[in-house]
């Protein structure tokens, strides 16, 4: 007779243009999936290598434990209640009845496979003996049996989310007692298939258990990705044919993986090309901290660097060169170049596409680089080939989801694929994800490993984001990961925290140290107490002293930009809010009578209008600008203008903000070289007249009042919700009258941040700042709420909820909840259509963020004449169904074009 367990279907409902079988039965797809992971985790692959010796057993050993919990990882859809979704006629498959219909809920298959094995392994069904144990009760094997509930908690979460483990008991109303026969006898023969020699002695010790919670993680991330792969019918045709012997088969579902592994990189060893110099990969002489990336002695193991100088000192190819060694050191595979904005991941996305050939290669080529939010015509290198999307199942229920969905889902969302790609380029939140409990999280995880985390603008993550981050390193560094942090402004407070933080991970000593105040500076941190300051020289073209002088009221503002106008400048205003960026707009298009020439830059646009107003704004202020291009330009805009963009102005006001916020924006003033015309000149000094750093800001008080700020810039005061550091800032600008760059950076941090600052603030402003401080603990104690408690391993105890993809988990902190809005429009003909519509990324490159209390739940809802047409466009774009749709064209209380953005058109609407 033949197994019982052929008797149940694993895949149905194949895509309508796949040809072959209606279904696929379980065991072989089961067995597809675990073939995957078989070559995945093959000796001699680096995830291989590092988890076996983490784990103290052979690489042999580890391959083949991995390859028989993923056999297991869809043990629950022996259930009947899941078998009874899909009821195909004429078939042998098994028709039990069951006390409650399928529920995905509160029995979805994958917590299912945890009821199967806890009946199991409490039963008579399966013997520990039969398995190849030496015990024959599992009752007597109390830790070896919380590793091996461990071992398969890692594989039932393939669908993004730990398994809960809760009230299984009560789950038997959903099976049939002739289904646990079955699936006890499959896993019996899995086990004699691989004839297993189990770890004994591992799985019985409490401090081995310790350590496999924490490869956990990655064992999970891997399940994720290799049931993606095991369900792509392309690869996997649907096999309905009961006589194959499962040893047979086998050997099929492990050729049809290393095929299907070597279409995509996944497959593929990354060779690494020679580091040679600065000069000879970048084609220029190394700066001062270039100099130092390139010669710095590297550690084995982790290493974290931080590195501080000036804009336009060259940290970024400093970075690369760092990243380059380490790469060449066999220290890790690959690396995600993190930025704060989607605009500057943008600007960087060029410049390491158009490095990052001379780093790795395949043999049949270079590999994928993926910008993580899907922009991918900006760059004739951009190659997005990590992995194929598979034909799609149709969920057997409206609720459920299938592998083959997800993992469609995941590769057309480039942000999360660029995490699995060997280089991706986006913003840090991308991967301060891979440290909260979110569906896939390890699979974010898992794209991190071996990988050096370059993360850029460090010095602007807030209380929230910077408890984050220490958590990201901590976890980053146990992988085995390196990270490099770059800055102009960090507090000595803040790099304190970040060093101290790669410290603790490390389980070393935290030592108060004498850190340097010099500035530039190069950190450099090893997982075995390495800790070396280098006090660097800063190259002479970025060494200036900046004059700034103060603004009162926006009327002068709006002279000053007159003015430059008529001296053929082009001159920026960086304000604190959009809504004071649109209301300046205003002004000057009114005192201009004109738009020609006076460009707006917000958050408040689609990522395609974005896109383009950026693009427009490099040509206007770009490096590679002329006179032509630049004269009598007006920018007004908002922080995303000093956020790594590569651009300068001829003037520049900046509505006052942090110091370090300020320092950023000032260098953007006079950033390139040029000609008296404004020109690029690449030799002597500047053509142009000194610059002056307008600061927009109240009238100065000695002893202010409690509303200094509020009364004059009250936007400003929602923004930045101490205005004793606001104060602090002007104050020591005010006494020394410039931004002396280098020597003077830290002297201008450290006079609004070091510990003892607050006490400078007057006492009016006091209250404020208290409540200010308040609002910070009150972050940094959210942001410890939602970490991951790493210790527990991938499982239902790690954290009291995991969110789905579709709810927002910010990185960081908001007191206003932001909805992703869908802008839509109409065609000539009527039809509903995305603003992108016909575009690559269409989607995301439709959707703007709003505030949701202020402006999301004003927006009007979508007429129900547009119903069907709606309906229409979520069947070409399925993740819309996660959006708000708004069609502008309709809404009479706010309207939408690609030159303001999002705007209110009745004003009473705040």
């Amino acid at each position: 007779m033949r197994p019982s367990y052929f008797g149940y279907w694993g895949k149905a409902r194949k895509s309508d243009d796949q040809a072959g079988d209606e279904y696929h039965l379980l065991p072989y797809h089961c067995l597809d999936v675990a073939a995957v992971g078989w070559w995945m985790l093959a000796p001699g692959r680096a995830l291989n290598e590092d988890l076996a010796q983490f784990l103290t057993i052979s690489p042999e050993q580890l391959q083949k434990l991995f390859a028989f919990v993923l056999m297991l990882h869809d043990l629950g859809k022996f259930a009947s209640a899941f078998q009874n979704l899909v009821i195909i006629d004429d078939s042998p498959l098994c028709r039990n009845p069951v006390k409650s219909p399928y529920d995905s809920g509160k029995a979805r298959h994958d917590r299912m496979g945890a009821h199967f094995w806890l009946m199991m392994t409490q039963g008579k069904s399966l013997s520990a003996s039969s398995l190849g144990f030496k015990d024959t009760d599992f009752g007597a094997m109390n830790q070896s049996l919380e590793s091996l509930n461990m071992l398969l908690d890692s594989v039932f979460g393939h669908h993004g989310k730990p398994v809960s483990r809760e009230y299984l008991k009560i789950l038997s109303c959903y099976r049939h007692p002739l289904d646990v026969e079955a699936a006890s006898m499959f896993v019996r023969d899995c086990a004699r298939l691989l004839e297993l020699e189990w770890p004994e002695a591992q799985l019985a010790d409490r401090d081995w258990f310790a350590r496999l919670r924490q490869a956990s993680w990655h064992l999970a991330g891997l399940a994720i990705l290799c049931d993606w792969i095991g369900s792509n019918q392309g690869y996997f045709h649907y096999c309905a044919d009961d006589e194959i012997e499962l040893a047979a088969y086998w050997e099929r579902a492990k050729r049809q993986a290393l095929d299907a592994l070597a279409l995509t990189e996944l497959g593929k060893s990354i060779q690494v090309q020679p580091f040679v110099s600065v000069q000879q990969h970048f084609g220029f002489s190394p700066t001062p901290l270039q100099r130092w990336a390139e010669t710095v002695p590297l550690s084995q193991g982790p290493q974290l660097f931080i590195l501080e100088d000036v804009t336009g000192a060259g940290k970024t190819e400093a970075a690369l060169t760092l990243t380059h060694r380490l790469l060449a050191a066999g220290e890790a595979d690959g690396f995600y170049f993190g930025l704060p904005t989607m605009a500057t991941s943008n600007a960087m996305f060029g410049r390491v596409a158009d490095h990052y050939r001379q780093m790795l290669t395949f043999e049949d080529g270079v590999p994928s680089i993926v910008l993580a939010h899907g922009a991918r015509q900006m760059h004739d290198g951009f190659r997005e080939a990590l992995s194929e999307r598979s034909p799609q199942d149709r969920p057997y229920l409206d609720e459920d989801e299938t592998a083959s969905l997800h993992c469609n889902q995941w590769l057309a969302d480039s942000r999360k694929k660029a995490l699995l790609a060997p280089v991706g380029v986006g913003t840090i939140d991308q991967a301060l994800l891979a440290a909260l409990p979110r569906k896939h999280q390890p699979l974010r995880l898992l794209g991190l490993h071996r990988k050096v985390l370059i993360f850029d603008e460090v010095h602007s993550a807030d209380s929230f984001m910077l408890e984050l981050l220490e958590d990201l390193l901590t976890a980053h560094l146990r992988q085995g990961g390196s990270a490099i942090l770059l800055t102009a402004t960090l507090s000595q407070s803040q790099r304190r925290r970040l060093c101290r933080a790669w410290q603790k991970g490390a389980g070393l000593s935290l030592e108060e140290r004498p850190l340097k105040r010099d500035f530039p500076l190069a950190t450099h941190l090893d997982s075995c107490g390495r800790f070396d300051e280098t006090t660097l020289e800063s190259r002479p073209e970025v060494s200036r002293s900046l004059k700034v002088a103060f603004l009162a009221g926006e009327q002068a503002c709006v002279d000053e930009l007159i003015s430059a106008r008529e001296r053929q400048q082009c001159a920026v205003w960086i304000r604190n809010s959009v809504d004071d960026a649109i209301d300046a707009y205003d002004q000057l298009v009114q005192a201009t009578g004109s738009e020609q020439g006076i460009t707006l830059f917000h958050s408040r646009f689609t990522l395609k209008d974005r896109k383009s107003i950026e693009n427009g704004v490099l040509a206007t202020f770009g490096k590679r600008s002329t006179s032509d291009d630049r004269k009598g330009q007006i920018l007004i805009s908002t922080q995303v203008f000093q956020e790594s963009l590569d651009a300068d102005a001829d003037l520049m006001i900046s509505d006052i903000c942090p110091i370090d916020d300020l320092i950023q924006r000032a260098g953007r003033l006079h950033r390139h070289r040029r000609d008296a015309a404004g020109n690029p000149s690449f030799t002597g000094e500047d053509g142009r007249p000194e610059p002056t750093l307008l600061v927009h800001a109240p009238v100065w008080q000695e002893t202010p009042d409690g509303n200094w700020l509020l009364s004059a810039m009250r936007n400003t005061e929602y923004v930045y919700r101490s205005p004793g550091k606001l104060w602090l800032g002007m104050r020591v600008l005010r006494d020394k009258g410039e931004i002396l760059m280098p020597e003077g950076a830290r002297d201008l941090i450290e006079a609004v941040y070091a510990p003892d600052a607050q006490n400078n603030i007057p006492e009016a402003l006091q209250g404020k700042h208290q409540g200010y401080c308040g609002e910070e603990r009150h972050k940094a104690s959210q942001a410890l709420n939602q970490t991951l408690e790493w210790e527990q391993g991938y499982s239902w105890k790690s954290s009291p909820v995991w969110l789905d993809d579709d709810v927002e988990i910010s990185t960081r902190f908001a007191d206003r909840e932001m909805v992703q809005v869908l802008v839509l429009k109409k065609s000539d003909d009527g039809q509903l259509l995305l603003w992108a519509e016909g575009e690559p990324f269409a989607l995301q490159n439709s959707i703007v963020k709003l505030a949701k209390n202020s402006i999301a739940d004003h927006l009007a809802p979508l007429p129900e004449t547009e119903r069907v047409g709606y309906q229409a466009l979520l069947g070409r774009h399925q993740q819309a169904k996660y959006l708000q749709p708004w069609l502008a064209e309709v809404d009479k209380g706010f309207a939408y074009s690609p030159e303001k953005g999002v705007i209110r058109q009745n004003k009473e609407v705040e």
